[in-house]
């Protein structure tokens, strides 16, 4: 190859790497600011902006459109601080959508838009994202419902004649209704209405945020507008609003319990996108001022959007032992909802197979609920507390169902120990006889425990004759002796390792105590052989008790004879 056609490959090659750069670049522009930036003007985000540790992005009296899909990242460290500023979504939600209930009260409604239409129109409502309107029905002022199918409907008006008139809604199985937008229909012209535009009651905001906001460091709302953006606290994060506008941004979502939100001076919620303004965890932060408006206080929400909801998902009920059955009770707003479940081999049993529920609720005029349900056990029988042993149940009943993501059930069950354990006696003895060995033991726990023990010889690991496995019942806060015999088998000193056999259903074999304990040594010795007796004497005292008896027989024997026959039978005899 000639050094001319060289050059010309080298140019290629690293004009093709800029080139792929460029792409790289316009398919995910990312500005990092690390130190202290202040933006005063009217500003663009188009793309993601991360502020990392020891960053501050400032927004001083700034106007800036953000471009559908754009996010900015807090990182812990760093800052955002809007200050007298306006940071607005370029395409932020445009919908409406009701709550899902039925009743006149409280069901969505919307006005026919008709101020300066004269004469006969229709109106086409559209919902949002192509939802079908399926089992959905409307009631066109005090008319019967009509029903609703596909992704639009469309309504016949006559002259309303200076009249207004209200379409309410319901949807299939208590399913929200949603309208993206309307469209009028003249005959000479037609109109199209957002629906966020519309003079609506018992709806709230519908459609996705424009741009998102992850917060792991600190962000600052000093009189200043968002609209359109989804903002969430994460980590270690927070957010301070003094005489914030959060303009379709709810529900700011917290999603640690390290994360907080301070809400404060003439701060104001409006047009959530949830049926609450904050969502947050068990025991995240929130604070709410007294001046603080949330979208509950405004005529579109009817006062249906509460402040926040506290939620816990995955929650996580943890047990000793395995094939724990237990129930949870009280659930729900109505504290009528209930399950049944068990806990698998790690001793792990998921509340309400795991899914995400509200545990606390802050109503938009400002009263509470609280979640207070309770775990019951059905069934926790162990090795410990067979049925037949007439121990109840571990666990308890009536136990309070905390927030935590997971709660520990370990009340009611024993927890046992060794206080003492001694052979009796000389501390030497023979292989052919036995020594007495007390044990002591303390439950330490609130319940009961029936458990057995078993010896090793601690210097050759051999199983020690102990009768058999040794058994005793223990009751909570007691104390209990057991006594048995230890039969030595060889010559040698040696000492007893005895342990407490744990139930074969817990996951740790330490959970409800246990352990081993070793008595002092015994020295084992071989049986000494007692004389031999004196056999002669034996022979003699044998011989004249044989003499005794054969003359008192023979006596005996002549008197019955004499007794029972007639002198010369005798004779003849």
């Amino acid at each position: 190859m000639s050094i001319r056609s060289a050059t010309i490959m080298t140019f290629v090659l690293m004009a093709s790497i800029c080139i792929s750069c460029i792409q790289t670049s316009a398919e995910d522009p990312e500005l990092v600011i690390d130190g202290d930036v202040t933006w005063g003007s009217e500003e663009v985000i188009d793309g993601t902006i991360r502020i990392a540790d020891g960053g501050t992005l400032n927004l001083l009296e700034a106007d800036v459109s953000v471009s559908t899909g754009s996010m900015i990242v807090v990182e812990n460290g760093g800052s955002l601080i809007l200050d007298d500023s306006n940071l607005a979504s370029t395409s932020p939600p445009s919908g409406i959508t009701s709550f899902g209930y039925w009743d006149e009260e409280r069901r969505g409604a919307f006005k026919v838009p008709s101020d300066g239409i004269d004469g006969d129109f229709s109106l086409t409502i559209h919902s949002v994202g192509g939802a079908s309107y399926y089992g959905g029905q409307a009631y066109v002022g005090d008319s019967e419902p009509v029903s609703l199918n596909g992704t639009e409907h469309t309504f016949d008006f006559s002259d309303l004649e200076g009249g207004e008139a209200w379409i309410g809604l319901v949807g299939y199985g208590y399913s929200s209704v949603s309208i993206s937008s309307v469209t009028i229909d003249t005959g000479n012209s037609q109109i199209s209405i957002d629906g966020i535009d519309l003079d609506s009651v018992n709806m709230m905001a519908a459609g996705d945020h424009g741009f998102q906001i992850v917060v792991a460091g600190n962000m600052e709302v000093d009189n200043s507008v968002i609209s359109g953006g989804g903002i969430t606290i994460e980590g270690e994060g927070s957010l301070d609003s003094d005489s914030g506008t959060f303009d379709r941004v709810g529900p700011i979502v917290i999603s640690s319990d390290s994360s907080s939100i301070d809400i404060y001076g003439e701060s104001v919620f409006a047009d959530s996108l949830d049926d609450h303004d904050i969502r947050g965890t068990s025991f995240c932060g929130i604070s709410w001022g007294d001046s603080v408006l949330g979208s509950g206080d405004f005529e579109r929400s009817g006062g249906l959007t509460d402040r926040w909801e506290r939620r816990v998902v995955d929650q996580r009920l943890v047990f000793d032992s395995v094939d724990v059955i237990f129930e949870v009770d009280g659930m729900g707003l109505d504290g009528v909802t209930s399950f049944q479940s068990s806990s698998d081999s790690e001793g792990i049993g998921i509340v309400d197979g795991g899914g995400e529920r509200v545990v606390q609720i802050r109503w938009s005029d400002g009263s509470w609920w609280n979640e207070s349900a309770t775990i019951n056990i059905v069934s926790y029988r162990t090795g410990w507390n067979p049925e037949a042993s007439g121990i109840d149940n571990y666990g308890g009943s009536d136990i309070p169902l905390t927030w935590g993501q997971e709660q520990v059930i370990d009340q009611f069950t024993p927890d046992i120990e060794w206080v003492s354990i001694a052979v009796l006696g000389e501390g030497e003895a023979s292989t052919s006889q036995s020594v007495a060995v007390l044990a002591e033991f303390a439950n330490r726990g609130t319940s009961a425990a029936s458990f057995y023990i078993t010896c090793d010889i601690f210097e050759t690991g051999a199983q020690a004759d102990i009768g058999g496995f040794q058994g005793v019942v223990v009751g909570p806060g007691e104390s209990m002796d057991l006594q048995f015999g230890w039969r030595g088998g060889e010559v040698g000193t040696f000492s007893l390792d005895c342990e407490i056999l744990t139930p074969t259903q817990l996951v740790d074999d330490s959970a409800f105590g246990g352990g081993t304990m070793m008595t002092e040594s015994v020295i084992w010795n071989e049986p000494v052989e007692e004389e031999g007796l004196d056999i002669l004497p034996i022979l003699v005292a044998l011989t004249i008790g044989i003499g005794i008896a054969v003359v008192w027989a023979y006596r005996r024997a002549k008197e019955s004879v004499d007794e029972s026959f007639e002198d010369d039978e005798l004779d003849e005899y």
